[in-house]
């Protein structure tokens, strides 16, 4: 049974970010490694249950006694070969951020390229650039690739038989400790959308493996336990938006205003969106008070009846918004923009959309409903985006059936009288 005291001097509470996670990550999954000894026993069954877990439990790695772990190689986070299934895993590993610059894709096309397999040769991760710097992102690329296959092979030189690397299938996982918002969910859909495995595991989802290896006490392992469940148990507080605290003047400060997880669990509990709770989260109860919170560690399965929540910053403070009304222009307004004129429905680049807004002014945290175009920002001072036909008709239209009669026409943004988020939460409450 893993021992449950507290670790008093944790170099997790330290080593906290992607780079230190991916060590742990390689810490872990290198046990299949260490010789067969009985002291290695429970490490070596740790790391197996681990990898087949990474895999979707599609092989029998139970047999395993060898994998070539590679960090950084082609900028992948942690890179797996097992030679005697011919898999390569991608292990996009996240702490808090989300992926970004279609970052797996761009992993798999370049291993494809690596191993002169066609697996993923056909994704386009160049589309986006201009001709020229095409061609420079190619021969950087190409050489990557070049350093990245004698990387590879020199570290399989010992392996018996000739090294075809054009054989190997390729599979990528997502493992992030933190809570997954709309963006992580949107990419482990296009994971799930390929024919090829993959799989990804939440924070919880990897603290349930931690914990399965009740007869190991090794003090690396305690350590990150009991850092993730420090870390899950800081999430499940910190998502109460109710709850408020005293600073170090003694204002009184809502988590709302503090943290993104807040704003999130505020607009889902209020709108309504759906949540399912993953089938592990009960066994961890006994580790982490509340983990079978819905709304904080759920997934989201049902995409169709959710909006997509984002989150931010401004100045170091925390925003979230959900979308909900999003359009092409009305082929009715008079398109006298540049760009706008005798251009097809489907072509239009102006997408106007709406939105509910967690913010902060002075009085403290708001919710306010927003409608955005794409050219507010780049209109400048000039005063064009607020003369826009199709804006004032929408604004009108919000004026006149939705919000509360002293809404101002001078609002810059066309948001809704700020409510007072604890306000809400109190009538919520009643």
């Amino acid at each position: 049974m893993i021992d449950e005291r507290v670790v008093e001097n944790n170099i997790f509470n330290f080593a906290t970010n992607e780079l230190s996670q991916d060590a742990f990550i390689c810490w872990c999954l290198n046990w299949i490694n260490m010789p067969v000894r009985d002291d290695n026993e429970s490490g070596r069954q740790f790391g197996t249950r681990f990898l087949s877990r990474l895999l979707n439990e599609v092989y029998d790695v139970s047999k395993i006694n060898r994998i070539y772990i590679f960090r950084q190689l082609l900028n992948i986070d942690v890179l797996v070969l097992v030679p005697e299934l011919q898999v390569a895993l991608i292990i996009e590993d996240k702490t808090s951020s989300q992926e970004h610059g279609n970052q797996i894709n761009r992993y798999k096309y370049l291993l494809s390229k690596t191993f002169e397999s066609n697996q993923y040769n056909g994704l386009d991760i160049y589309q986006h650039l201009s001709d020229d710097k095409k061609e420079q992102q190619q021969k950087r690329d190409e050489s990557a690739c070049w350093g990245a296959v004698n990387s590879i092979r020199w570290a399989l030189r010992d392996e018996p038989g000739e090294l075809d690397l054009s054989k190997y299938t390729i599979h990528t996982a997502y493992l992030k400790t933190d809570w997954f918002n709309d963006d992580d969910w949107h990419t482990v859909r296009e994971l799930e959308k390929d024919p090829k495995v993959n799989t990804y595991v939440d924070g919880p989802e990897f603290l349930s493996l931690l914990l399965s290896c009740h007869e190991w006490n090794n003090p690396i392992l305690m350590s990150f336990v009991d850092y993730l469940s420090s870390k899950i148990r800081a999430t499940l507080e910190h998502s109460c938006f109710w709850e408020h605290y005293k600073d170090i003047d003694e204002h009184i400060r809502f988590y709302i205003q503090d943290t993104a997880i807040a704003q999130r669990r505020f607009l889902q509990t209020v709108f309504n969106q759906p949540n399912y709770e993953a089938p592990f989260m009960a066994n961890l109860k006994q580790y982490v008070e509340n983990i079978d919170d819905l709304y904080v560690y759920g997934r989201i399965d049902d995409a169709s009846q959710t909006h997509t929540i984002q989150h931010g910053s401004s100045f170091g403070t925390p925003w979230s918004l959900m979308h909900f009304w999003d359009r092409s222009l009305d082929r009715t307004v008079e398109a006298d923009y540049w760009g706008f004129q005798n251009t097809n429905e489907d072509n239009l680049a102006v997408k106007p959309y709406m939105f509910w807004r967690i913010d902060k002014i002075k009085e403290g945290p708001i919710l306010s409903l927003r409608y955005y175009t794409w050219w507010e920002k780049s209109a400048g001072d000039n005063g064009e985006s607020n003369t826009c036909s199709y804006k004032t008709r929408v604004y009108n239209y919000i004026k006149e059936r939705i919000l509360e009669k002293n809404i101002s026409d001078t609002e810059k943004d066309t948001s809704s009288t700020m409510k007072n988020v604890s306000d809400t939460v109190k009538a919520i409450n009643k």
